[in-house]
């Protein structure tokens, strides 16, 4: 006996659900045979799934971490009914919650640590039988959220300062420091981060460089393990600076931030934030230090939350054309529980 099963979604233009967006459609079902049900469930999940395998010391040890977004249940049928051969269908409409992160995938892999991270969300519907040894039959599909943001840094300039102080033999000034502006700390994609920063050195050694640049940062949450971190320097937004002895020298400096950069919010497993990175290259054997300046980055941000700011001039340029990372892959090896679910592109099938 077999059950045929075509579980079809109404999408956005963008193919993209957002916090808080309805999420509806219709399941088609067909038995070839006639069968006995006693409960019939479709459902909207939202889930994270975390696993870090640690690899120092020459030991390895798996630490995990999961966490549920969205879990909603619809009873279809609740007794025990008969079904005989042909077709059923089914409508069913949710509602996905307002703060959730969107989806997400992680992978990477070094000597001491492998990193796997999962934020996805799916439409299943679950067939049990009165059969004891039957387990229920599942079938899902997934569908794509994007991310919801609220701003947490101050939409308005912002000015930093670090200092450091340079170990020497006689009395004098001894002290580098950092002094730097941002305009905004909340940047659309495609917007523009405009800042200046200031280097003054009030000591005898020559600064070698000054290095700037773009980091997008990972922080990742696992049981009975520290916070791991990951840092990615994005490609292409690198600067550097000659020399700078004693006095000081000030730069005005602007980046396009990459269209496909977002905070990610709303996770305990996962946080995904943003610094522009200014670094002073000392001489060998001398300590460098770095000053980093916040940012966060939004796609879609709130009305109600929107700081009050006067209309940028690059808020007129042209759109970025925008692409979709299908992050939802039916490879992947994770369940959401004990239970072996089968994804649902068009039509799918399954005997027992």
């Amino acid at each position: 006996m077999s059950i045929f099963c075509e579980i079809k979604v109404t999408k956005p233009e963008n193919e993209e659900f957002m916090p808080g967006d309805p999420v509806s459609g219709l399941i088609r079902y067909e038995v070839d045979e006639k069968i006995v049900f006693n409960k019939i469930i479709i459902s909207l999940k939202g889930c994270g799934r975390l696993r870090v395998l640690d690899k120092q010391n020459n030991e390895q040890h798996v630490h995990t971490n999961k966490e549920e977004y969205v879990s909603i249940d619809n009873v279809v049928v609740d007794e025990e009914v008969s079904l005989g051969i042909g077709e059923y269908e089914a409508k069913f409409s949710f509602k996905l919650p307002e703060n959730i992160p969107p989806t997400f995938m992680y992978q990477n892999n070094t000597i001491y640590c492998h990193i796997k991270c999962k934020i996805y969300y799916y439409i299943r519907i679950k067939f049990f039988t009165p059969d004891l040894l039957q387990l229920p039959i599942s079938f899902k599909k997934g569908i794509i959220v994007g991310t919801a943001f609220v701003p947490s840094l101050p939409g308005k300039p912002a000015k930093y300062y670090k200092k450091k102080k340079i170990a020497k033999l006689t009395r004098g000034k001894n002290t580098i420091r950092i002094k730097a502006a941002i305009e905004n700390s909340v940047i659309g994609d495609c917007e523009i981060v405009r800042f200046w920063y200031e280097i003054i050195n009030d000591t005898h050694v020559e600064i070698k460089r000054v290095k700037l640049k773009l980091v997008e940062a990972y922080a990742f949450n696992a049981t009975r393990l520290q916070r791991v971190k990951r840092f990615n320097n994005i490609k292409g937004i690198v600067s550097r600076t000659v020399a700078v002895k004693s006095g000081g020298t000030r730069k005005i400096f602007e980046i396009i931030m990459p269209f496909d950069k977002k905070t990610l919010q709303y996770s305990k497993i996962v946080t995904r934030y943003y610094f522009v990175k200014i670094k002073v290259i000392l001489p060998l054997f001398r300590q460098n230090f770095a000053l980093n300046i916040p940012i966060e980055v939004f796609n879609d941000i709130k009305e109600s939350d929107r700081f009050e700011l006067p209309r940028a001039y690059w808020e007129v340029m042209s759109d970025c054309a925008k692409s979709k990372d299908k992050v939802f892959s039916r490879d992947e090896k994770w369940t959401t529980d004990d239970e072996q679910y089968i994804y649902c592109d068009d039509i799918c099938k399954i005997k027992f």
